[in-house]
């Protein structure tokens, strides 16, 4: 191995590791809900009973479990009673629910099995279940909520951590490792296009600092699932593996919907590439769709085929409604310049902020496409993918999905960081932007002369 290599591997290496330390001291820091983590880890939580798994959660020494009655009026007549042999079991926590029939507690491990044999004795099976695990934020029907407003992908992920223990370290454990994933697609797709050790590493630096993809990386959101998927779009693209990058596609859009905005992209290369029409359909459509469903699976499992397609069916108006005032609403354009934050957790402070100087190099470089494309053709497919997505989000806001928040634009965060990486190593000349202005000024007056030939006629 030379010199260059060896310092290339291994300044990689520190990035990736450095990355996973700073973002893992945090979210492992926080014994807490971290923004929207109240809604998907309780989907998760719910959707994993639903299926017959059994969590648990330890805190120094006590078992968690959450005891959930039918009904407030089965909570009124038997909580004294579940609250007496929690007692007499020596709970370190009791923690009673407002907004829905249940209530919390520790056990200490030696007492937690007696605990349950009593209740189970002295409660009827019809008025109560316990869930074992981690405690549910204090919202109405969070028992049941299952989030099928979003594809499923994002909290089956949680879901995997949540089966290691139902505690906040562990259910962020796969985002952090994913976001790792999402580093390493990034450099090996900058390092296809350019086979430059340079733009590989701008591309990974930008996207291992990038404060949006760090921020939702360290909380259980669907956000950084998103991403993921997003760079895996991208680097099958760079690798001209067009039916798996669909595959890919599918797989972005099961963790949100927003992953499926660089379509597109997927019909402009399947279009140079197929060479008949059910090949073409194929590579956009078919392969798309068995790789969206296939993470729904447990949720289909769970409420059935049916209504599972009416709430994704249904979703579409959810998405494209106002939900009202929100002071932390920030519509697509303004996470060009980190305008409104939205704020994930405070003590420790994690705001999901943009990067204003990787967005609007991305409005920059449609000056020097052209140029930069003769010269690394490879780049367009992520430019396009960038402003693809951007059009969508444009589109949802145009019909009426305005309630836009600056995390949204963690999936834009791959693709730039692709086009960052291979323009700044291609960008160190004044002829770049010259030729390709050049470029723009002779289609417009060709397109002057073709409208003045039409009109003179």
């Amino acid at each position: 191995m030379d010199k260059r290599r060896a310092v290339f591997i291994a300044l990689v290496i520190l990035i990736m590791a450095s990355s996973f330390w700073y973002t893992y001291r945090i979210a492992a820091g926080i014994d807490d809900y971290i923004g929207d983590e109240v809604w998907y880890v309780s989907a998760s939580r719910n959707m994993l009973h639903r299926l017959g798994f059994e969590l648990h959660y330890c805190n120094n020494g006590s078992e968690g479990v959450n005891v959930i009655f039918s009904n407030s009026s089965a909570k009124i007549q038997y909580l004294p009673m579940v609250d007496y042999y929690a007692t007499v079991a020596g709970a370190t926590t009791n923690k009673e629910y407002r907004q829905f029939p249940g209530v919390y507690y520790e056990i200490p491990e030696g007492k937690f099995e007696e605990f349950l044999e009593r209740i189970s004795t002295a409660v009827p099976a019809d008025a109560y279940y316990t869930l074992p695990g981690y405690w549910y934020p204090d919202k109405e029907n969070i028992q049941e909520y299952l989030n099928l407003e979003h594809p499923f992908l994002g909290k089956d992920f949680i879901m995997l951590g949540m089966l290691i223990e139902d505690s906040p370290a562990t259910w962020r454990i796969p985002g952090l490792l994913v976001f790792l994933l999402t580093q390493l697609l990034v450099l090996l797709a900058t390092w296809k296009i350019t086979r430059s050790y340079l733009a590989s590493l701008i591309a990974i630096v930008f996207t291992a600092a990038d404060p949006v993809l760090q921020a939702t990386a360290v909380a259980a959101m669907l956000d950084i699932y998103v991403a993921f998927g997003v760079a895996l779009f991208v680097f099958f693209l760079a690798y001209r593996k067009t039916r798996t990058a669909g595959a890919a596609l599918g797989f972005a859009a099961a963790a949100k919907l927003s992953g499926a905005f660089g379509w597109p992209v997927l019909v402009y290369r399947a279009l140079k590439e197929e060479k008949s029409l059910p090949k073409f359909l194929l590579t956009v459509t078919l392969i798309p769709a068995v790789a969206f469903l296939t993470p729904n699976i447990p949720a289909i499992l769970v409420v059935g085929p049916e209504e599972w397609l009416r709430n994704f069916l249904g979703s579409f108006r959810w998405h494209l409604s106002y939900k009202g005032p929100n002071p932390n609403t920030s519509p697509f354009w303004e996470w060009f310049i980190n305008y409104r934050p939205f704020t994930l957790h405070f003590d420790p402070n994690i705001f999901a902020q943009t990067d204003p100087f990787l967005l609007l190099a991305m409005v920059l470089f449609i000056l020097a496409m052209p140029w930069l494309y003769r010269r690394k053709e490879g780049i367009l497919e992520p430019f396009l993918a960038f402003w693809s997505t951007v059009g969508f989000f444009a589109l949802q806001y145009a019909l009426g999905g305005k309630t836009q928040f600056s995390f949204y634009a963690t999936v834009l965060v791959p693709p730039a960081a692709v086009v960052m990486g291979v323009a700044l190593n291609e960008l160190m000349r004044w002829e770049a932007f010259r030729e390709s202005i050049a470029f723009y000024l002779e289609r417009l007056l060709d397109a002057w002369g073709w409208l003045r030939r039409k009109v003179g006629r």
